[in-house]
């Protein structure tokens, strides 16, 4: 089902009144001071480390002083994918992020997919640290019969109590890393509801307890998203299969939904609504003193009025923001924490003269899921270059950011590639490689996180012919029930064997734990496992490989013409001119090779492996005490020996 239409209508009517409410730059209080009654729920998604992003948290920290002045009743709420997917996160296991949503003072927060991507041992640690702690109803340990986590919070208002029950998607289970959610045996041991209509039961029997026990109003939070999602999993549905539910505050597929109204399974109103992605907008939600509920965005923080409360040095324009109004205090803690950590992410390591792009160079729209870059492409090769493999491929869900033309440093890599993930080498079949691209091209011309940038391959899809992919109830492979629409395989330039052996490097999420179909999980021979982080392998094909600089080769935004796209006509069209790829030297040996260097500790399993401590990377410590080019490369060796896979992200 697609609701696009009608949040389109949404946004536009929001819009129209954001213009009309931009003309009002200052919030002001009532003339007598008077508190409103009204409820005021405030909330994010998917903030993805995005701390200083578009509105940042300190100018959400703002907006909610402003509410709080103006408002007797006002709540923080988090949706989920808060800790990951940003430099801060990678490098502190969340543990910075976490500070900041304790600055910025959260009532209630659910877990997002991306939330266990640090281990849950790691998750467990995070939500202790989180004053708030962490809900979710439907996340249970099987080996215990029990749920980790809280299902619900009911938040007393006065004479109203309001519910906030969480849930996260089952999807998850493949999302994040499967074989977190494993015994040794490969056997699920914890489970999100995934069989049948169990997540519909489970949120229902959560929702049924907190009316029980005197809630007003009930809220769902929850992490499963609109559309291209899992449909059975998707907020609409759940709303659509359960009752007693007001509002679902919702992440997971980074949409802008200011109000989304679905009929519940008793044909009463269900308000959907979601903020985007890395605090592009904070929601707000109402609930006004008779009961009417409203959801909407703010997309802009305004000046406090003279009245507020809030006194001027408290607060400020951020002229390198474009002149938000930003809290002072939040503010200052955002910038002692990047210091922590800028020594490394500062440091230059190449150049390049024209922009690497994770989307289209015209429209700015995400590419990396459904189409050739030179950015996925700079890094594919960079992954074969480590391992001097056949192929390798890297999935367009671990591509987060282009690199812009200029200086590259530690810190533009780790934008790219923000999910530590470890690298390893396999030797495939013609076969495994076939179906591996059959699936990962399978949501063509939609977006999909399984979409690879490929090296040392090419290859066509024909685009008119439907998908015959078959997923089993964990999302994995499990069969394919027709023509392939992946066409015309080459391998190193030569016809692709379907019983031939080929060499891969990839990220072990998709060689090892059960990522993307698990079609290489367990049925491939891997050879080299070394703990080599995806980030140093980048670092070290720019510099050892193209002595610094991003060559010509890679200047065209759409790649190399690796990826043909086909509409059943004779001719497909390429994505891009023919241009060469760079040739990546072959070891003389035919065993591929790569040095050693990180290999220290690699036969560490992962609930052995120690957290890295963030506390080491503050200013003074003997990490970041001298800023010569070694110090930085040990640190992050040590951060790619300890650091735990990670994983595509949504």
């Amino acid at each position: 089902m697609n609701y696009e239409v009608i949040r389109l209508k949404k946004i536009i009517s929001v819009a129209t009144a954001a213009v009309i409410a931009v003309s009002c730059s200052v919030i002001s209080v009532s003339a007598e001071n008077e508190k409103e009654d009204d409820i005021v729920i405030l909330y994010t998604n998917d903030v993805h480390c995005g701390i200083t992003d578009n509105i940042g948290y300190d100018g959400l920290a703002l907006y909610k002083r402003e509410m709080e002045a103006s408002h007797e009743h006002v709540l923080l709420a988090d949706a989920g994918d808060a800790i990951q997917g940003g430099i801060m996160g990678t490098l502190t296991d969340g543990s910075y992020i976490t500070k900041m949503m304790n600055e910025v003072h959260y009532d209630v927060a659910t877990l997002g997919n991306h939330e266990f991507d640090y281990s849950i041992p790691t998750l467990l640690k995070r939500a202790n640290e989180l004053e708030c702690g962490y809900i979710c109803c439907n996340f249970k340990d099987l080996e215990t019969d029990k749920i980790p986590f809280e299902p619900y919070k009911i938040i007393d208002l006065g004479d109203i109590q309001v519910a906030f029950v969480g849930v996260s998607t089952p999807s998850t289970l493949i999302s994040s890393t499967p074989t977190f959610f494993q015994n040794d045996d490969g056997e699920y041991i914890y489970s999100f509801g995934e069989h049948g209509t169990d997540l519909y039961d489970i949120v229902q029997e959560n929702v049924d307890k907190v009316r029980a026990e005197g809630a007003d109003y009930v809220i769902l939070l929850a992490h499963l998203g609109e559309n291209d999602v899992e449909e059975i999993w998707s907020a609409p549905t759940v709303a659509e299969n359960t009752s007693g539910i007001d509002v679902i505050i919702d992440g997971h597929s980074h949409e802008v939904t200011p109000e989304l109204i679905v009929k519940n399974k008793d044909d009463q109103d269900v308000t959907i609504t979601q903020t985007g992605t890395k605090l592009a907008n904070i929601g707000k939600l109402t609930i006004s003193a008779d009961g009417n509920i409203k959801t909407e965005l703010v997309d802009i923080v305004p000046e406090p009025s003279g009245d507020s409360g809030i006194t001027e040095d408290s607060w400020t324009k951020a002229e390198d923001r474009q002149g938000r109004c930003i809290d002072v205090a939040v503010n200052n803690k955002i910038n002692e924490l990047e210091s922590d950590i800028d020594n490394i992410v500062n440091k230059v390591i190449g150049h390049t003269d024209f922009t690497l792009y994770d989307c289209d160079a015209e429209t700015g729209m995400r590419r990396v899921r459904n189409g050739e870059t030179n950015l996925g492409n700079f890094v594919a090769d960079s992954f074969r270059s480590a391992f001097k493999t056949d192929i390798a491929f890297a999935n367009g869900g671990g591509l987060r950011s282009s690199i812009p033309e200029g200086d590259i440093t530690y810190g533009s890599l780790l934008s790219v590639l923000p999910f530590s993930n470890t690298l390893c080498a396999a030797r495939v079949t013609g076969q495994q490689l076939l179906d591996f691209l059959e699936f990962s091209s399978s949501a063509y011309p939609e977006e999909s996180g399984a979409f690879l940038s490929v090296s040392g391959l090419e290859y066509t899809i024909d685009s008119s012919i439907k998908s015959s992919v078959k997923l089993n109830e964990y999302g994995g492979l499990a069969g394919i029930d027709g023509e392939y629409r992946v066409k015309n395989v080459l391998v190193g330039g030569e016809k692709l064997d379907l019983n031939k052996t080929y060499t891969v490097a990839s990220i072990s999420y998709l060689l090892k734990e059960g990522g993307d179909g698990f079609i290489m999980s367990g049925k491939c021979d891997v050879y080299d496992d070394t703990s080599l982080l995806d980030v140093f392998a980048a670092e070290k094909y720019l510099n050892d490989e193209l002595g610094g600089n991003i060559p010509d080769e890679y200047r065209n935004p759409e790649g190399q013409g690796r990826i043909k796209i086909t509409d059943g006509t004779e001719t497909p069209e390429k994505s891009s001119p023919e241009i060469s790829e760079p040739e990546i030297s072959k070891p003389e040996s035919a065993e591929p090779v790569h040095e050693d260097s990180t290999k220290t500790n690699s036969e560490i399993s992962v609930s052995e492996k120690p957290v890295p401590n963030a506390d080491n990377l503050k200013t003074g410590d003997a990490s970041s005490a001298s800023t010569a080019c070694l110090a930085v490369i040990i640190s992050l060796l040590t951060i790619a020996v300890f650091s735990h896979s990670r994983k595509k992200q949504m």
